[in-house]
């Protein structure tokens, strides 16, 4: 049966008024909760999602309890129509997005979420906006079946987009640790001794992790061979148009080189990083646990430990957040060296696409 809008008034005002409610709440929830910063350089963010039901809460020193901007890729709710004019422009593939302000120059901890089946997966970061800059969150799927997030800042630069990889920190939100379940108070640390420093290496030297650990006989060969650079020069020096001194492509050759020596160190490094952050959180464990998780030989005389498959998981979850971390780490080096390398020969007011910061 078909009733006319008269007919349904007529019928069920109460019903009609819940209807009237319904609609306001999804329109609340389509927005979220969060208000954009007002002041005039306010930093913009944009939020990209490639999953279902993805959301981005917002935290600050005031907000502890998180204020939400609105689900995206929602089979019930309409596509979020935030935006705030940002100058670099969404990509193409993006299943969804929304853009908010962000008050500059303060300490801030975004957390991005989805709801897989039963469970969620999603992940928290800090980030401290600059003025006036931007900013876009991408959240998707990594090949492994993991949830990824990617913080990159965007700048226009001679009429292209340009996106930077930024190096982002997971380590919690002092301003709001024991305000609730998801900042608690760190635990505390226990006094270091000799004996607890030698526990924690077993159990460090027997994590899953140690199993990362390169094999510089096994690493594969420089790719940056004369060869190879002299074809990267003569491809720059085409474009240019225009001739250089032979002092800066002696750098431009010295800048490619140091870029590949720094990238054959980033699983090194990054190794390094999660070790250092699993023994952080050893030094919070008690004499008695850590000599029931230090280490012991199995029947192939391998070294093993025995803590608890959730250390072992956070110790592989910090490696790959670590090897983000230094893979921007030297992208970052890279493009810092030859924007200064061609700001120092005065290449950017002749040559559109030159290296910038």
């Amino acid at each position: 049966m078909i009733m006319s809008v008269a007919s349904f008034l007529r019928y069920s005002p109460a019903l009609f008024s819940s209807v009237v409610a319904a609609f306001a709440l999804v329109g609340c929830t389509q927005t979220g909760t969060y208000q954009d910063a007002s002041v005039p350089d306010a930093a913009k963010l944009r939020f990209v999602a490639n999953l279902s039901n993805a959301t981005l809460n917002y935290f600050d020193a005031e907000h502890c309890d998180g204020m939400s901007t609105g689900p995206l890729n929602n089979l019930f709710i309409a596509e979020s129509q935030r935006r705030v004019g940002m100058s670099v422009a969404a990509p193409k593939d993006a299943r969804g997005y929304l853009e908010i302000k962000l008050p500059p120059e303060k300490d801030l901890y975004l957390q991005v979420m989805t709801q897989l089946g039963h469970g969620t997966c999603g992940t928290g970061f800090n980030l401290k906006p600059e003025r006036g800059a931007e900013y876009e969150v991408t959240f998707g799927f990594t090949g492994r079946g993991q949830c990824s997030t990617l913080v990159e800042r965007l700048q226009r630069v001679d009429g292209k987009d340009v996106r930077m990889p930024l190096t982002v920190k997971r380590g919690g939100f002092p301003a709001c640790y024991g305000r609730n379940a998801l900042f608690p108070q760190p635990p505390k640390l226990l006094p270091d001794t000799p004996e607890r420093a030698a526990l924690i290496e077993q159990i460090v030297n027997g994590s899953v992790i140690v199993m990362i650990k390169p094999d510089p006989a096994k690493e594969p060969p420089a790719s940056m061979t004369p060869e190879k650079l002299e074809s990267l020069i003569s491809e720059r020096k085409g474009k240019l148009g225009f001739a250089l001194p032979d002092e800066y492509w002696t750098l431009y050759r010295q800048n490619l080189v140091e870029f590949e020596k720094e990238a054959g160190t980033n699983r090194t490094r990054a190794l390094q990083v999660a070790t250092d952050e699993y023994r952080q959180r050893l030094r919070s464990v008690d004499d008695k646990q850590l000599k029931e998780w230090s280490h012991s030989e199995d029947t192939s005389g391998k070294r093993a430990n025995s803590a608890p498959a959730e250390q072992e998981k956070l110790a592989i979850m910090d490696y790959f957040q670590a090897t983000n971390k230094v893979m921007a780490e030297t992208i970052n080096h890279h493009l810092e060296r030859m924007a200064q390398m061609d700001t120092q020969y005065d290449v950017c007011s002749r040559y559109s696409e030159c290296w910038k910061r």
